[in-house]
C-alpha cells in the first residue's frame, strides 16, 4: 500500500502578516458594500390615517424650518435698489441703503447729521465719503432738500431776498452798529466781530465764513463767498464789502502729505486725494499742477479751483 504523503506549507512571518491583512481587507470591503447598499423602504404601520397625516405635516414643518435656517445662515439676501425722492437731512438708514448707499456710507451720513451737520444743497452730498461722481449723477434728480425756517430767507413782494430775520442763532447787529456802505474789509483777515457788522451777514454767517476760510487755507477770490454754507442767497450782495490782500494762502504740499491730509481740503474728495497720492508714487515726485490733468478722476474745474492751494516743493 502506498502511504499518503502529507504536504506541509511553511510560511514566513512576512507572509503571515500579508495573509492577515488580506483577510482584514476582504472583511472590511464586505461590510462597506453592505452599508452602502440602498435599503428598501420599510412600510410603516399606521394605526389610522389621521396619525399618518400628522406625521407628514410634522415633517413638512421641520423641512420649512431647516430651509429658513439655511437661508438665514448661508444665503445673503440682495437689497433691491429703489430710487425715490429723498431728503438727506431726514432719510433713515433703510431708505439710504435702498437708494444704493453702502451701509457704512449711510452710517457716516447719519453720524454727520448727529453732530449737527446739514445738507443745504444737493451738491453738498458730493462731500460724503465714498460718494462717486457716477453715484451722485444717479441720485441727483431724486434729492429734494426741504428748506427750514433757519435755511430760508423771507422773500419780498418782488421775489427778492429780504433782510435776514433775527433769531437767537442768526441775529444780525442793530442798524446803528452796521458799518458804512462804503466800508471795505479784508476777507483774508477779518474776524467774526468785523464780519457780522456787514448787513445781512450776522453771527452765524460770520462763523461759517471764518470756518470755511480756515478749511480752505484762505480765500483767493471774493467769489468764494458763494461756496460758504448759508451764504448762497446773500453772497452777491455783500461781496462789494470785501477785498483780498496780497498775503499768501496756506498751501498743501502734494509731495509730502498723505491721502487723509489732502482730502481734508474742501475742494478735494477722498478719491481725488488718493489719485494724487498714487500719481506721486508713480512719478516719485510731482513738479507742477499740469501733471494733475493726467488724472481721470479730477475735473478740469476742480484742478483750477484747487491750484492756488497746492505747492510742489520737493525738499519738504
Amino acid at each position: 500500500m502506498k502511504k499518503n504523503k502529507r504536504v506541509v506549507f511553511f510560511l514566513t512571518s512576512e507572509q503571515w502578516l500579508g495573509l492577515v491583512l488580506l483577510v482584514i481587507l476582504v472583511i472590511g470591503t464586505l461590510i462597506a458594500v453592505k452599508r452602502l447598499r440602498p435599503q428598501e423602504d420599510v412600510e410603516v404601520g399606521w394605526s389610522n390615517d389621521s396619525t399618518k397625516m400628522e406625521f407628514v405635516a410634522y415633517q413638512v414643518r421641520q423641512d420649512s424650518i431647516r430651509k429658513a435656517q439655511w437661508k438665514k445662515t448661508y444665503k445673503r439676501d440682495t437689497i433691491a435698489i429703489r430710487l425715490q425722492v429723498f431728503d438727506p437731512n431726514t432719510a433713515d438708514s433703510s431708505t439710504l441703503v435702498h437708494l444704493g448707499f453702502k451701509p457704512w456710507q449711510a452710517k457716516n451720513l447719519l453720524k454727520y447729521r448727529a453732530k449737527g451737520g446739514r445738507y443745504r444743497k444737493p451738491e453738498d452730498l458730493k462731500r460724503l465719503y465714498g460718494m462717486t461722481d457716477s453715484m451722485y449723477q444717479i441720485l441727483q434728480p431724486y434729492i429734494q432738500i426741504v428748506r427750514t425756517e433757519v435755511d430760508s430767507l423771507r422773500m419780498d413782494s418782488m421775489g427778492r431776498d429780504s433782510l435776514w430775520r433775527d433769531t437767537t442763532r442768526y441775529d444780525s447787529m442793530p442798524k446803528w452798529q452796521h458799518v458804512k456802505k462804503d466800508t471795505i474789509l479784508n476777507l483774508r483777515t477779518a474776524d467774526t466781530t468785523e464780519l457780522k457788522m456787514i448787513r445781512r451777514v450776522g453771527s452765524y454767517r460770520a462763523k461759517q465764513i471764518v470756518r470755511y476760510r480756515d478749511a480752505l487755507g484762505g480765500f483767493v477770490r471774493v467769489e468764494q463767498l458763494r461756496e460758504v454754507e448759508g451764504m448762497e442767497l446773500v453772497a452777491d450782495s455783500v461781496m462789494k464789502h470785501f477785498v483780498l490782500d496780497s498775503a499768501n494762502v496756506k498751501q498743501l504740499n502734494v509731495n509730502s502729505m498723505g491721502v487723509r491730509q489732502l482730502s481734508r481740503h474742501p475742494y478735494l474728495r477722498f478719491e481725488d486725494a488718493k489719485a494724487i497720492y498714487e500719481l506721486r508714487r508713480r512719478k516719485i515726485k510731482l513738479d507742477s499742477i499740469e501733471q494733475l490733468y493726467e488724472l481721470e478722476t479730477m475735473s478740469e474745474e476742480t484742478i483750477k479751483k484747487v491750484a492756488p492751494y497746492l505747492n510742489f516743493d520737493k525738499n519738504s
